[in-house]
């Protein structure tokens, strides 16, 4: 299971937070986090499995990126908020990639020898917050 400090490597600790607090206590809700993770490594490891290949415990860190990019935009889904562009585009490209694994296209060794998608520092700070734990109450 991909751990959720990499959510938080990947977005604004705050963005994060506001993803995923429903019930407005400042912190993320009990499995939020965890449940958008498994559902987005589940639907890699997926396209991993039709492409022929058997999964294994540990994902190639590119592959892992993009568990942790689809599951930012389960979390943005799950608000009903857009996902910012540059996210967008990461998304999009995720799905691209997992699309051209499962239908064989790209082999899986050529995946383990690629760069990650995510940074290991935060891509939406340096722009005024789109989102507030207090604008997206009772969503």
């Amino acid at each position: 299971m991909i751990s959720t400090s990499k959510l938080y490597k990947a977005l604004d600790g705050d963005l994060v937070i506001a993803l995923a607090d429903d019930d407005g206590d400042g912190s993320p809700d009990s499995g939020v986090l965890e449940a958008a993770l498994a559902a987005a490594e589940e639907e890699v490891r997926s396209a991993v499995a039709r492409a022929g290949y058997q999964p294994a415990d540990a994902l190639p860190a590119l592959l892992e990126d993009v568990a942790v990019t689809t599951a930012i935009e389960r979390l943005f889904e799950r608000r009903r908020e857009m996902l910012p562009g540059p996210w967008r585009e990461r998304a999009e490209r995720a799905r691209t990639l997992l699309r051209s694994i499962g239908d064989g296209v790209v082999p899986l060794s050529e995946v383990a020898r690629s760069t990650p998608l995510v940074s290991s520092t935060p891509d939406i700070v340096d722009e005024p917050p789109l989102h507030r734990r207090s604008t997206m109450r009772g969503l």
